[in-house]
């Protein structure tokens, strides 16, 4: 839909045993012709949600990652089993 931002890529963090995610990553596209690509998250889930604006969907994905990464040596570091489950959109 023309102006509604569309989710591109979501990541859930599981950690073993557990059925409700810790920590929630959202790629979306702006559709309002600006090339915006926005990435929220939250770490833990249950925390406020942080925003970061991109100009490519290149640089949205790589943040993404980024904090993927970071979250993942953070469980790593703790001795903390963790799972990423991750999808992937196409636009619609």
């Amino acid at each position: 839909m023309p102006g509604q931002p569309q989710l591109r890529e979501v990541s859930w963090l599981y950690l073993t045993g557990d059925t409700i995610p810790a920590a929630l990553i959202r790629v979306e596209q702006h559709m309002d012709g600006s090339g915006v690509w926005v990435v929220l998250h939250n770490a833990p889930a249950s925390a406020p949600t942080v925003r970061t604006e991109h100009d490519s969907e290149h640089d949205a994905r790589s943040e993404a990652r980024r904090i993927r990464d970071t979250i993942t040596d953070w469980c790593r570091q703790h001795d903390t089993a963790s799972t990423w489950r991750t999808h992937t959109r196409e636009p619609y």
